[in-house]
């Protein structure tokens, strides 16, 4: 029913975060978790806000957009968003295959028909990477297996469309400096964006005081630099990288 009554994906990937997750985080943050570019959700946010179905607060630098619990009708938003759940479960495991498929060690379905480019592929895996550590955990492993067929110029629009250029960034150069190759490390800082300056965690729902401190202890220096903050230390990536990838070791 909601996709039939709302078209716009975008609109309806954010009103599913809000008010049936119960998310709130800045506008980059909701974009990543929603799969939509930023110019779309700063977009439907304004608009959500201007209806009176979001609200936007400051918190430190960064703008945080929630539902407006308060709102006339949010009984009936909730019941609306929450009786027709998004098909996450199998659209995920279904690119887990293709991830796997790519050399990546994850479980999935083997890709039934033709697989997606593979640009494309990795571009939706730094989109689930965000709500999945064991995808963020595995994906240099993808990126350095593929490395040598990559079509940069595509992976780095595919990335763009997606609102994942820092993330492209981040996992360029991790991976360049997992495996050693200066190349993707070089391709990496080329996407940097000098003025995106405050550190934003890179994993969704990861506002929390427990969550932000743990991650302010543990974020790998090369995530800091392309402004993530993330629990995961550099350890964790490269002990995974050479279980699957000993020759680079």
């Amino acid at each position: 029913m909601l996709d039939y009554l709302v078209r716009s994906r975008a609109r309806r990937q954010l009103l599913r975060r809000l008010w049936a997750e119960r998310a709130r985080g800045s506008v980059s943050a909701l974009a990543r978790a929603a799969g939509v570019s930023f110019a779309a959700a700063h977009r439907e946010l304004e608009a959500m806000k201007a209806a009176g179905l979001s609200v936007a607060e400051r918190d430190g630098v960064a703008t945080v957009y929630r539902a407006n619990l308060a709102h006339p009708q949010a009984e009936v938003v909730t019941k609306l968003l929450t009786a027709t759940p998004p098909p996450r479960a199998d659209s995920e495991q279904k690119l887990r295959g293709q991830l796997a498929a790519l050399g990546a060690p994850l479980a999935g379905p083997a890709p039934k028909r033709r697989q997606p480019r593979v640009e494309e592929v990795l571009a939706d895996g730094l989109v689930l990477a965000h709500r999945s550590p064991t995808v963020a955990r595995v994906l240099p492993v993808a990126f350095w297996r593929q490395r040598d067929a990559l079509d940069y110029e595509c992976l780095e629009r595919a990335a763009t469309g997606r609102n994942e250029r820092q993330a492209l960034g981040f996992y360029l150069e991790l991976t360049g400096q997992l495996g050693g190759d200066q190349r993707l490390v070089r391709r990496a800082r080329r996407l940097r964006d000098r003025r995106r300056v405050a550190l934003q965690p890179f994993f969704a729902g990861g506002r929390g005081a427990f969550a932000r401190a743990a991650a302010q202890e543990k974020s790998p220096p090369v995530a800091r630099q392309w402004g993530f903050l993330m629990n995961m230390e550099l350890e964790s990536f490269a002990a995974t990288f050479r279980k699957h990838v000993p020759a680079a070791a």
